[in-house]
């Protein structure tokens, strides 16, 4: 059991290393973060339970570690990251590139990038141009 309780935090350790970081979702709920503190309670369940406040809030039972339901996981995780469904069920590129804006999920992905070092003065101007449409 203790074998196979470590070869599957490694597999969980593995996929958290390669999860690629989604820029939408806010840092405190990154699909990293999330699964680091399900890891940690996976390793130490005492310390999962023996963290509760000392008001009268009742700790959330730990599931006892079953391992077929982990490995079930683990396995559904890796098809995740190697992709096996988009290549089973590939989306058509009219759904990716609809035609009323073609390069809608582009220019989103660009924006995400460039957000970050734009200066007051750009993030100024982009909003008055956000702001003020002429046609």
């Amino acid at each position: 059991m203790a074998a196979n309780n470590s070869v599957i935090l490694k597999h969980w350790a593995r996929i958290i290393k390669q999860w690629p970081v989604d820029r939408v979702r806010p840092a405190h709920v990154h699909f990293q973060k999330v699964m680091q503190s399900r890891l940690l309670k996976l390793q130490n369940p005492a310390a999962a339970t023996a963290n509760v406040k000392s008001n009268d809030a009742h700790a959330i039972p730990v599931e006892p570690f079953n391992e077929q339901t982990e490995l079930r996981q683990v396995n559904a995780l890796y098809a995740l990251l190697e992709n096996r469904f988009e290549k089973e069920y590939p989306i058509p590129q009219r759904v990716r590139h609809p035609r009323s804006s073609a390069s809608h999920y582009d220019d989103l992905v660009k924006e995400l990038d460039e957000a970050p070092n734009r200066s007051w003065i750009t993030n100024l101007w982009n909003r008055l141009k956000g702001s003020v449409r002429l046609r």
